[in-house]
């Protein structure tokens, strides 16, 4: 990826407003996002030689290897839509909460399960936060198929919505996470999908 869209990081690319939320990508890190819950998705599986995600990684070493172990005594499996709240996490964490969100086998987009998923994160958000909540869709990086960006683009949000529009008002801002090198592009992918599933 060229570095002509590298955005600051801690920048703000807008990408709509749906029943008094506002959605938008954040460039950083999930675990220096000052929220009132941080969300992150991991997956079920650990294919042999793959790594956790960025995301899950920086924020598992910033909790002193919660998250591995959580997996590793299997109280976290990460099956589709299983949540986990830790709360008061560990400096340098600014954020009030991490919900761990299972997002199920590594290579397996299935949209009606995104949807679901994110369903119950933002059920959660809703639920514990009130203000604003950070999202950052980590997937494990392995060899194998590769989710499609746009359907599980349109998936993540057709789940949100599905809450913020029972329950209008109730969440103040959602934001999603990535790193500065590929920020403007998920804002770009989001912004197209927003454009596609939230009907005014």
């Amino acid at each position: 990826m060229s570095n002509d869209r590298h955005v600051p990081v801690d920048s703000i690319l807008p990408i709509g407003r749906c029943c008094g939320t506002a959605l938008d990508v954040v460039a950083g890190e999930l675990s220096t996002i000052a929220a009132d819950l941080a969300i992150v998705g991991i997956c079920s599986r650990t294919p042999a030689g793959a790594e956790l995600a960025a995301a899950v990684e920086g924020l598992d070493h910033a909790m002193h290897g919660a998250i591995a172990r959580l997996r590793a005594d299997g109280i976290f499996a990460g099956k589709w839509g299983e949540t986990l709240f830790l709360s008061s996490p560990p400096a340098p964490i600014k954020a009030k909460g991490v919900l761990l969100l299972g997002l199920g086998p590594t290579g397996r987009s299935v949209a009606s399960h995104t949807r679901r998923a994110l369903r119950s994160a933002a059920n959660q958000a809703v639920r514990l936060s009130g203000g604003h909540a950070a999202f950052a869709p980590a997937r494990l990086v392995t060899s194998g198929t590769r989710f499609e960006a746009a359907p599980s683009t349109r998936a993540i949000l057709r789940g949100i919505i599905d809450v913020l529009s029972a329950q209008p008002g109730r969440l103040e801002r959602w934001s999603f996470v990535a790193p500065p090198a590929e920020a403007a592009v998920l804002a770009d992918e989001f912004r197209m999908a927003f454009a596609l599933v939230w009907e005014q």
